[in-house]
């Protein structure tokens, strides 16, 4: 992979910052020139001056618009347009204004319709085209389209054929130290890189990494429109790419949780949460998932505390949040807490203030010890699509606990625990066992052992824990080997009506299920619909 040629492509920086008729907007001066400044850096890109065209304040249509058409011609590469400033919106016309410093509201004839500027755009041999917009328009202030989101309707305008576009509101966000605030998140990234990213930042890796980092601070979500246009293009080296880095389970150096982060680059720094932008750290092919943030990304979400119902990664459209496509246990993410159900290594977990207000930070991220990913699941998502659900429970807050501190515990030789906080009575394991004389309703197995003792295993065919709050009677439980105990809970197999084991990965019947009790045919449907979509080539099992 290589960046574009620097001498086939061209650049284009225009902001209008001062204004006669509208609140003027110093923090776009910063932006143009910290912009031009990393294009040109040969570390990063390192276009030449001479293909970075900056325009400050233009006074008419001309001045704004004579340099794209120049850098149209030019370009045979990629071609960047970049604007910040004021954008008016018509609603009759359904188009975008670009204002000028005499610009006015009331006057949309004062500025700049983009379809000008789109025409430009498609006159030119470019092989790719990115336009970034950190603008608003008066859309609310006018009263036009007042339930419509701005950058929505912002991208929407601006989509061209074979164009990548970036599209931001400036009417509600706050201006961030010097830059605006889509503007300065792109440029904090390409400044100072990403320790656990590619070696290269692409177009819409930059885009995400600028939605989500907004998203978290509660500040208007920018939007994104690609047709025929590969959202893939390198624009930037990650200057603080590392070809490899050192994977780390457990508690951190910083010691116990609780301190407030501001940021995602706080986390890594802290060695909390490495990436800048995966709400999952880790792949199963180094170990499993390091840690997770939880900050409202995905709605079905459920956070009871010392338990969260984590929904996996995937499926979901960048802009809407909507999950428009099903997830799958092969997505990096969710095949790493996989793992860690295999492994048994703790995950750490941060709260971003997106979250569950209850259980989140007010602002911010806040790490709040280790979980145990202890299931998952598939589940119908609240917007239809099937996601992949993991059950964490907390197993350490950092909080060292006195000696002789008294516990409230049930009696552990009459229940075992099955959760932090809850139980299931013993006597019912034991009394299965007994009836089945510890041999497996699957095989028939019995695992036999020194001194004439037995093992086998019990296991609630619905959990008893939330969300799946099954009951702790026989009817509700199994009499399986270890191993063939293992596959059911993770779905591998299942029993359909007819009590026949269906072997989910291979797609395969493996006989009757022994039935010496009553068996609740709705827990058995229960674990089947839990667990359909996790190996397709047998999901269609009802």
């Amino acid at each position: 992979m290589t960046l574009p040629s620097i001498s086939d492509s061209r650049a284009v920086l225009i902001g209008t910052s001062a204004y006669t008729h509208m609140p003027e907007l110093p923090a776009v001066e910063n932006n143009l020139n910290a912009l031009k400044k990393l294009l040109q850096d040969k570390a990063l890109w390192g276009l030449p001056p001479e293909n970075c065209a900056v325009i400050l304040n233009p006074q008419s249509p001309s001045e704004m618009l004579d340099p794209v058409r120049d850098a149209v011609a030019a370009a045979k590469d990629t071609l960047l347009v970049y604007f910040a400033g004021h954008g008016l919106y018509d609603s009759a016309a359904s188009e975008l204004y670009l204002t000028l410093p005499e610009s006015n509201r009331e006057r949309l004839y004062t500025a700049v319709q983009f379809p000008h500027l789109r025409h430009e755009l498609l006159d030119g041999q470019a092989r790719r085209i990115v336009v970034i917009l950190d603008c608003c328009h008066s859309g609310r202030a006018l009263d036009i389209m007042s339930g419509d989101d701005e950058a929505e309707l912002m991208a929407d305008s601006a989509a061209i054929n074979g164009t990548y576009v970036m599209a931001a509101s400036m009417k509600n966000a706050k201006v961030a130290g010097q830059y605006s605030a889509f503007t300065g998140e792109l440029i904090d990234l390409i400044r100072k890189g990403d320790p656990d990213g590619a070696e290269f930042f692409t177009v819409d890796g930059l885009f995400r990494y600028a939605r989500n980092a907004l998203r978290n601070k509660n500040m208007p979500i920018p939007q994104n429109r690609e047709r025929d246009f590969g959202a893939n293009l390198n624009l930037f080296r990650n200057r603080a790419y590392k070809a490899q880095t050192k994977s780390y389970y457990g508690p951190t150096w910083r010691g116990r949780p609780s301190p407030i982060f501001q940021n995602r680059r706080e986390l890594h720094d802290a060695k909390i949460h490495r990436p800048l932008q995966a709400g999952i750290c880790g792949t199963a092919e180094r170990g499993g998932a390091e840690s997770i943030v939880v900050s409202g990304g995905y709605k079905d979400d459920r956070d009871y505390g010392n338990v969260i119902i984590y929904t996996g990664h995937g499926g979901r459209d960048p802009n809407s949040g909507m999950q428009i496509a099903d997830q799958s246990p092969k997505h990096s993410g969710n095949a790493a807490l996989i793992k860690n159900i295999i492994t048994g290594l703790p995950v750490r977990v941060v709260r971003g203030a997106s979250g569950d207000p209850e259980h989140s930070p007010e602002y911010g991220y806040r790490y709040d010890g280790l979980f145990k990913v202890t299931d998952y699941w598939t589940a119908r998502s609240i917007d239809g699509p099937s996601v992949l659900q993991f059950r964490l429970e907390k197993i350490s807050d950092g909080v060292d606990r006195a000696v002789g501190e008294a516990s409230h515990e049930p009696e552990l030789g009459r229940w075992q625990k099955v959760s932090s906080d809850l139980y299931a009575d013993i006597s019912l394991s034991n009394k299965l066992k007994e009836l089945y004389k510890y041999a497996c309703q699957v095989c028939g197995i019995v695992l036999k052992m020194p001194g004439g003792l037995c093992l086998a295993n019990t296991v609630h065919i619905r959990g008893l824990e939330r969300p799946h709050n099954g009951s702790d009677s026989l009817d509700n439980m199994l009499c399986l080997c270890p191993n063939h105990s293992e596959l059911f809970v993770y779905g591998a197999i299942v029993v359909d009506d007819d009590y026949q084991v269906i072997d989910q990965v291979d797609g395969v019947a493996l006989g009757e299920l022994a039935r010496k009790h009553d068996i609740d045919q709705n827990s058995l449907r229960y674990h089947r619909e839990h667990h359909k979509d996790l190996y397709p080539r047998y999901g269609h099992i009802s």
